[in-house]
């Protein structure tokens, strides 16, 4: 009788290191093969080694003045603690190697000589956590290799505000060319004259809408933010404003026509989509016989054109 309860006893005990062994199994198997484990950090005592702090910096660079008057000084809590422990080695690193090889660039850090993945990386230890910038590796510009201090001086920046290298529009055109000519037409938005930014439209940090417009959920809302009339809800909406937008019909940055229209005459841009009414051709028997004069501008009867709440025709 005892030989057969401890042959029991055995047969679970063994029962149970089989399951532990699979289970260990099955969750090394489910590990991820590329993870990697993250560098162990440095003792508190090798970091402060590391480090020297701003003061040191200032034996060879005089910067601390103009510095002081910077957003990054001013963000820090205890700026004069934050200086003398870390100062410039906040964003360039620990400067002991630098200093202890006289100087050498190649010791510390160099913003100018880095790639633009790694100057966006050190920008983004501390921003990416502001809403702004959190989708900016996946940006146009960050997809593009174009880094933060393309268009950010921390020293010497020429606009104040944002340390931006230049004011805008001018720094966007230095890449977006091509866009500049539209600005200059009769009829655009007023970025030149100062009226309105680029970045009124666009978040240049990134954004998950097309053209990375500054609305995550439409083009249209960056429009309505100043011409709010045209929104709605309407009673009666226009389809191809709710389906394909205000860019259906208008060009955002400049036209030759009146009112950003793709096209100079209006019956010509509603007959893209009514061509196939009674009459809608040019020359064909009806009411709308757009071949006479008087029923060219669709928009003299069809007043509410976005939108209407008493007619499903848009008359006024």
């Amino acid at each position: 009788m005892a030989n057969s309860q401890n042959g029991w006893k055995l047969a679970l005990v063994g029962l149970f290191f089989m399951f532990v062994f699979a289970t260990t199994s099955v969750i090394t198997l489910a590990r991820p093969r590329d993870k990697v484990s993250p560098r162990p950090a440095l003792p508190a005592k090798a970091q402060a080694e590391d480090y020297v702090g701003g003061d040191t910096c200032l034996t060879c660079h005089d910067i601390k003045a103009a510095f002081e008057k910077n957003p990054h000084y001013k963000s820090w809590d205890d700026a004069a603690k934050a200086w003398s422990e870390r100062g410039c080695e906040s964003c360039h690193g620990p400067g002991r190697e630098h200093v202890e090889a006289g100087g050498d660039v190649t010791k510390i850090f160099n913003f100018k000589s880095a790639t633009a993945q790694k100057v966006s990386d050190t920008c983004l230890d501390c921003h990416l956590q502001q809403e702004e910038r959190s989708n900016f590796l996946r940006s146009e510009h960050g997809i593009n290799t174009v880094s933060c201090t393309e268009c950010h001086s921390v020293h010497s920046a020429r606009v104040p505000a944002r340390l931006l290298k230049a004011a805008q529009p001018a720094m966007c055109y230095s890449c977006h060319g091509e866009v500049k000519p539209e600005f200059s037409k009769p009829f655009r938005h007023k970025v030149n004259e100062g009226l309105i930014n680029c970045v009124d439209c666009h978040n240049q940090h990134g954004g998950f809408n097309v053209r990375q417009t500054r609305e995550a959920t439409g083009t249209d809302l960056v429009c309505y933010t100043c011409h709010a009339d045209k929104q709605g809800p309407f009673v009666y909406e226009h389809a191809p404003i709710k389906i394909e937008g205000c860019t259906v019909c208008h060009t955002p940055h400049g036209s030759q026509n009146a009112r950003l229209l793709k096209r100079a005459q209006v019956q010509l841009l509603c007959l893209e989509c009514h061509s196939n009414l009674p009459g809608g051709a040019p020359g064909t028997p009806s009411f709308h016989n757009v071949s006479q004069a008087r029923y060219q501008n669709c928009t003299t009867c069809h007043v509410n054109i976005h939108g209407s709440n008493v007619h499903r025709f848009f008359f006024e």
